[in-house]
């Protein structure tokens, strides 16, 4: 009796663990928001194109804006995205010391939260910039993007349901093998 009580808490256990496990990562895999540019190195004052793809173009939503090292960088550029949730845009690089930056695209939903699969990023490398001495403002706090919390429920749930199945499977050879080991009489 107490093999089958352990052997359904396993299955329990997997049962839940199972289908979290699948929708979470089909939530990872939704369209992420992307951002390419034209050119990775540039000098201060160059044109730079970005092309985005999976922004809102819900007419509630915020515009893009595609933001210096970081969420809460200096904005570069601001625009809509077409209908198809495709992004162009052009701006200058920044004047800052040459270094190697990213270049973040947010947008914010109907809601006001940070859209789905936002935000883009690119590398940015800035060549023949500010002198060192020339500080450049801190890009401010980051915040983890939506999509790893799931992935990380999901991970956890399979975790879950491996370690309940594992032990349901021990517990069932335990008493096998316990079984097994009584003298025939």
């Amino acid at each position: 009796m107490l093999h089958r009580r352990r052997a359904g808490v396993g299955l329990i256990a997997a049962a839940v663990a199972i289908p979290l496990a699948v929708a979470a990562t089909a939530f990872a895999c939704a369209n992420l928001a992307t951002l390419t540019l034209t050119r990775t190195v540039a000098s201060p004052g160059a044109d730079i194109t970005a092309y985005g793809r999976n922004y809102s173009s819900n007419a509630a939503a915020s515009p893009v804006q595609i933001r210096f090292n970081g969420r809460a960088g200096r904005v570069l550029f601001e625009g809509r995205p077409a209908a198809n949730g495709k992004l162009t845009g052009t701006f200058k690089a920044p004047n800052v010391q040459a270094g190697r930056y990213v270049l973040v695209a947010t947008q914010r939903g109907p809601d006001g939260r940070p859209a789905a699969g936002t935000p883009g990023r690119a590398p940015l490398r800035i060549t023949g910039g500010r002198r060192s001495s020339e500080a450049v403002p801190p890009a401010g706090p980051t915040t983890p993007t939506l999509p790893s919390l799931p992935v990380g429920i999901g991970l956890a749930a399979l975790m879950l349901g491996l370690a309940g199945g594992g032990a349901a499977l021990v517990a069932g050879t335990r008493r096998r093998s316990a079984s097994s080991a009584q003298p025939v009489a």
